[in-house]
């Protein structure tokens, strides 16, 4: 029983991991904060500080593919 859990668990976060660093989720994320900023909902400094956490994700996502992005 432990181990069917434990082989849940790995299960979820793997999946959850995939989702967070698809290029695809992380560009939709992209798209939608630039139109948060176009429609003066964030201000520029909050703008840069998420762009660059998403940015992040994307460079990291590279890492972990060896540069071959997969989109879903």
């Amino acid at each position: 029983m432990i181990g069917f859990v434990a082989w849940v668990l790995r299960t979820v976060v793997a999946e959850a991991e995939r989702l967070y660093y698809d290029p695809a989720t992380v560009r939709g994320e992209l798209k939608a904060l630039e139109e948060q900023l176009a429609a003066g909902l964030i201000d520029e400094e909050e703008f840069d500080r998420r762009e660059d956490a998403l940015l992040d994700r994307l460079a990291e996502t590279r890492r972990r593919t060896g540069g071959q992005e997969r989109t879903a």
